[in-house]
């Protein structure tokens, strides 16, 4: 394979990594971590985040202490099962969501924009098809 091509190709995916955080309000916000608050805000639990994030489930629960510590999440025994932990978003912690869901709609509507329909599902179309060859690798190794 030619090397220009794979340097070109870790470049962009590298860029790619890096546009994340530019969809963030809050540049101190990990974008894993905004991505528990929302589900937080949506169903309540954070069940199965780990897998969506692909992280371990120790650093969810880092990830959750910092929550907590910052004053964004509360957490408590639930009372009609003690092994359970209810977590609950503060005010603070609705209020991060919502200004990074306005931010996020924003942006993604200016980005559409400037990189009109035709473009946006070639990219989608291609993106999806790189992230189904990246699963189907993962498996055989």
């Amino acid at each position: 394979m030619d090397e220009k091509l794979k340097n070109e190709f870790i470049n962009t995916f590298l860029r790619l990594r890096e546009t994340k955080s530019k969809f963030l309000a809050n540049r101190d916000l990990s974008w894993g971590t905004l991505v528990i608050l929302m589900k937080l805000e949506r169903d309540g639990n954070v069940s199965g985040i780990y897998e969506k994030l692909h992280i371990t489930k120790p650093a969810v629960t880092y990830m959750l202490n910092s929550l907590e510590k910052d004053g964004y999440i509360t957490r408590s025994i639930d009372t009609n099962d003690r092994r359970r932990i209810d977590i609950d978003l503060t005010g603070k912690g609705r209020e991060l969501v919502k200004a990074n869901r306005k931010s996020h709609e924003v942006f993604i509507d200016k980005v559409l924009t400037r990189f009109g329909e035709s473009s946006s599902r070639d990219f989608i179309r291609l993106f999806n098809r790189f992230a189904d060859i990246i699963d189907e690798l993962r498996e055989e190794w």
